[in-house]
């Protein structure tokens, strides 16, 4: 859902005038953490899911120090107003995921309603430990798991969290309102001289 969401505040962001030259000049402080977080998230989700079994029994820790890196960002941008979202969304993701020992509750019902059945044998079988279902999951967690479908007319099935749906419109927000701002880098070290010879910058 996050590149849909980046792609769509792309879209409507130029309709609504905005510029794609603006998207340089972010004012997101410490954008590379933001990357080295996802980074870390990926690579765990991924050496679980071919059955590496440091990262499986490691993956709480993992997890954790992944989101206190995203977390740190967010915390030093909530000057943007749309980080907010993308805060809350984040916290429920990872309330969800740490209050499950490092697994994050999914309702296998929609799974196999939506032709998840790999994902779903898999899970039943133990094979992605970083699920479980929704009856297993620490009491209200439920709820913050992997329980919403994308609509029919979606042309990518995908299941999602409250957090994740939170996280995605707090993006499409900011890309947006980046767009539209009218926030330039000043060009540095440009020296210009006026007609009596004095040095302008």
């Amino acid at each position: 859902m996050i590149f849909e969401a980046l792609l769509m505040g792309i879209i409507v962001g130029k309709v609504k005038g905005g510029q794609f030259k603006r998207l340089g000049y972010m004012t997101l402080k410490f954008p590379f953490m933001v990357i080295l977080s996802f980074i870390l998230m990926l690579m765990t989700s991924i050496m679980i899911s071919i059955g590496h079994e440091a990262f499986i029994k490691h993956r709480m820790i993992l997890y954790i120090i992944s989101y206190c890196i995203l977390f740190l960002v967010l915390f030093l941008n909530l000057h943007n107003k749309s980080i907010w979202l993308i805060l809350i969304g984040t916290i429920a993701n990872f309330a969800a995921i740490v209050l499950n020992q490092g697994s994050m509750p999914i309702d296998l019902k929609i799974l196999q309603n939506t032709g998840f059945e790999n994902m779903l044998q898999s899970i039943s079988m133990g094979a992605l430990p970083n699920y479980i279902s929704l009856d297993q999951a620490y009491p209200l967690t439920e709820y913050l798991g992997k329980r919403l479908v994308t609509p029919n007319f979606y042309p990518l099935k995908q299941i999602f969290t409250i957090g994740d749906a939170l996280i995605s419109l707090g993006l499409f927000l900011y890309i947006q309102k980046i767009m539209q701002s009218k926030i330039y880098r000043k060009a540095v070290g440009v020296i210009r001289f006026d007609h009596q010879g004095k040095v302008k910058r």
